[in-house]
C-alpha cells in the first residue's frame, strides 16, 4: 500500500524551513489513481488525486462572522508566512515564476473547459497569485486562498502533474518584489 498524505495536517503550522522538505517529498510522491480525501484541502487538510497533491501548511480559523480587523490580521499573518515559505523555496530552488489565476478565472466564468486541478486552484485563489517552480516535470506552487467566507484562509503547497497554464503575471517573481 502506498501512503500518500496524512489526512490532517499538523497543528501548529509547518515551519517555512520545513516546507522545502515537504515540497520535495510531494514532488517525488506518486499520484494516486483516485482522490484520497475529496475537498478536505479547502478546510486545511491534505489531499491527493491523479493530478495533484495539496498540502496545507497553515490556516486561519473560520472567520465568517468575525470583524474586519480579525480578517485583516489573519490575512497579514498568513501572507507573512507565505513570503517566508517562498523565501525558503527560493533559497533552495532559485526564483519562482509568478502565476496569475485571472485568465483561468475568466475562462471558468465564460463556461469554457479548464482542467479540474486548475479549476480547483483558480476558484480557491482567484484573487491571489501563486509562486511557481517546475521540478521533475511537475509544478510546485505556493498559494494563499479561501473558497468562501465559511472556510478558513489556507496557505498551501500544491504539486500538480502539469503546468498551471498561461497565467504568468510577469517576468519577476513576487518573492523578488516583496519587501
Amino acid at each position: 500500500m502506498v501512503c500518500y498524505l496524512p489526512a490532517v495536517f499538523p497543528d501548529p503550522p509547518v515551519e517555512p524551513a520545513d516546507c522545502v522538505a515537504l515540497a520535495e517529498r510531494l514532488v517525488a510522491l506518486p499520484f494516486p489513481p483516485a482522490v484520497t480525501a475529496a475537498d478536505d484541502w479547502i478546510i486545511g487538510r491534505a489531499t491527493s488525486g491523479p493530478d495533484r497533491h495539496f498540502a496545507p501548511v497553515a490556516a486561519s480559523e473560520v472567520l465568517a462572522d468575525a470583524p474586519a480587523e480579525r480578517w485583516t490580521e489573519a490575512q497579514d499573518r498568513l501572507e507573512r508566512r507565505r513570503l517566508a515559505v517562498v523565501q525558503a523555496l527560493t533559497s533552495a530552488w532559485g526564483s519562482s515564476q509568478l502565476h496569475s489565476f485571472a485568465p483561468d478565472f475568466d475562462r471558468i466564468i465564460a463556461g469554457q473547459a479548464v482542467r479540474p486541478v486548475v479549476e480547483d486552484i483558480t476558484l480557491f485563489a482567484s484573487e491571489h497569485h501563486a509562486n511557481v517552480w517546475r521540478r521533475s516535470r511537475r509544478t510546485v506552487c505556493v498559494v494563499l486562498g479561501q473558497l468562501d467566507k465559511h472556510y478558513p484562509i489556507v496557505l498551501m503547497i500544491a504539486v500538480t502533474a502539469e503546468p498551471l497554464g498561461d497565467g504568468l503575471a510577469g517576468p519577476r517573481s513576487r518573492d523578488a518584489r516583496a519587501g
